[in-house]
């Protein structure tokens, strides 16, 4: 695993050569009128810089570490802020709903008043942190493809990062004098206007495609995942006990100096991707060539043009079956956390308790699947990505018919495999569609994935609203039935595989 990780993007150098000192300057290369002082300018960027590394997982678990530490809390901080501000109830009636301790029954018959409206303030962030970022990612695939993946990885943790700061002042001020919730929709400006997670994620995935060998691409991915989740475990594990010993502006302090870390590891460790030739020298400055409308008409040409025998319909499948994945989670991220409060009067950290074990869960079943299924039993992409769908599916109609909280743990065991489908995805796209053109790929992809929220943040509100009095897990039959039309898009890709596995390409997700 450790020699995966420490791949170099320049596979062309002789095998002694020490590539772990290969630092490229390209702006400095760029300059460079002939072969020496390109040559001469290289050898003293490597002097230089010694430390530049091609992984990004430490600053991927770094980031989700983060998100997780702070994002329950947001969710009892809107409670409190709602109940006191919007429905005028008392500091003392409302303090029960900022999760530290259990509720009682009048504080239980209150936040069921409140919950709706609280909704619907979750779904307007969901919402601004869809339409934009959508919008966004559509130049960042073509940009990136031409000036480089570092610069969108650098604004985008920048943007993560101011964002948690303004978060902190809002909870700062809000225990001085009382504020309306909606103001914590300014948390999430800078974040979106920097593409936000759309960005996040479109980087990160054409940055593993740009360093990794074809014949591990899709263990780099899923070591990504993996970092990915260990950020989210520890995140949910700590952030119980954290804010039960101190408060929200201590919690959302250590978050913001989280983001703040992963951005030096960025900025400091993190080489460009591409290579020198690969990138042009912008006629104007960087930041006007990036809303340039005809990388977006190139970008879209990319995606919807024929390709040799059923690439195309795999292509659009798989897209269509991550947009759905996500739309899944996305709505049931929204509302979740209000569902375990309700249905099992479940505190903050029996909530983050629970998501750690989840988080774990998934990891385990990463391992069981990349190295047990895959490298032992020799499963193939697609057959891992079956099994992955197959996993969420169950999970979720067990937490739809749960009874007792204890069967909330019953459908982990059966969800096990679920953390693997996204890297399978995603392996499938980087096999089936050229290098060149993957990157606009995953742009519309994470594009067709940010705008799924729009649709499934009000569509789970409206149905957890409407169900609420009578059975609030209805929204995971909704889950269990998007799943299952997931499974039917990939098997389909199954059959094409093996009608035309002959073919090198179908040979390469169907082994």
């Amino acid at each position: 695993m450790a020699s995966e990780n420490n791949e170099r993007l320049f596979n062309s150098l002789p095998e002694n050569e020490n590539e772990d000192e290969i630092v490229i300057n390209n702006d400095a290369t760029s300059l460079g009128a002939n072969n020496d002082n390109a040559l001469s300018l290289l050898e003293s960027a490597v002097s230089i810089k010694p430390h530049k590394l091609f992984i990004l997982e430490p600053a991927v678990f770094l980031v989700f570490l983060a998100f997780n530490l702070s994002g329950a809390v947001f969710q009892n901080i809107l409670l409190y802020q709602t109940c006191v501000y919007v429905y005028k109830y008392n500091n003392s009636d409302c303090q029960p709903l900022l999760g530290v301790e259990r509720e009682s029954r009048e504080v239980q018959h209150i936040e069921t008043e409140i919950q709706p409206y609280v909704a619907k303030i979750l779904m307007a962030i969901s919402l601004l942190e869809s339409i934009i970022p959508a919008i966004v990612s559509l130049f960042i695939g073509p940009w990136s493809d031409k000036y480089g993946r570092r610069p969108i990885l650098l604004t985008t943790f920048s943007g993560y990062l101011i964002g948690r700061i303004i978060a902190t002042i809002l909870i700062f001020i809000s225990t001085k004098i009382i504020i309306s919730p909606w103001l914590f929709l300014l948390c999430s400006i800078p974040s979106v206007l920097s593409g936000g997670t759309c960005a996040l994620i479109t980087g990160i995935y054409c940055y593993i495609s740009d360093v990794a060998k074809a014949k591990s691409r899709a263990l780099r991915m899923v070591l990504n995942e993996a970092s990915l989740c260990a950020g989210m475990m520890i995140g949910n594990v700590l952030t119980g006990y954290i804010y039960e010993a101190t408060n929200a502006i201590t919690v959302f302090s250590i978050s913001s100096i989280l983001l703040l870390l992963a951005l030096l590891y960025v900025y400091v460790y993190v080489v460009e991707s591409l290579k020198p030739e690969q990138i042009v020298i912008a006629v104007n400055s960087k930041a006007r060539e990036f809303f340039r409308f005809d990388l977006v008409k190139d970008l879209v040409k990319t995606c919807i043009k024929r390709r040799p025998n059923y690439d195309r319909i795999i292509i659009w499948l798989t897209m269509m079956a991550l947009t759905l994945a996500l739309f899944v989670m996305a709505g049931d991220d929204n509302v979740s956390y209000l569902f375990v409060r309700n249905r099992f009067e479940w505190t903050l950290k029996d909530y983050t308790v629970f998501n750690a074990t989840r988080i774990i869960a998934q990891i385990v079943g990463s391992i069981i699947g990349m190295y047990f299924l895959r490298k032992v039993l020799k499963f193939s992409i697609v057959g891992m990505t079956l099994i992955s769908l197959a996993s969420c599916v169950l999970e979720s109609t067990v937490r739809a018919t749960a009874v007792y909280w204890w069967e909330l743990y019953l459908g982990l065991s059966l969800g096990l495999m679920r953390g693997i489908m996204g890297p399978m995805s995603r392996a499938i796209l980087s096999h089936v569609a050229p290098a060149n053109e993957v990157g606009k790929i995953y742009a519309l992809t994470t594009s067709l994935e940010s705008l799924s929220p729009l649709m499934s943040s009000p569509l789970y509100t409206i149905v957890y609203n409407v169900t609420l009095s009578y059975y609030p897990g209805m929204f995971n039959f909704l889950s269990a039935g998007l799943y299952l039309l997931c499974y039917t898009f990939i098997a389909t890709i199954y059959g094409i595989q093996k009608s035309m596995g002959g073919s090198a390409t179908y040979q390469a997700i169907g082994s």
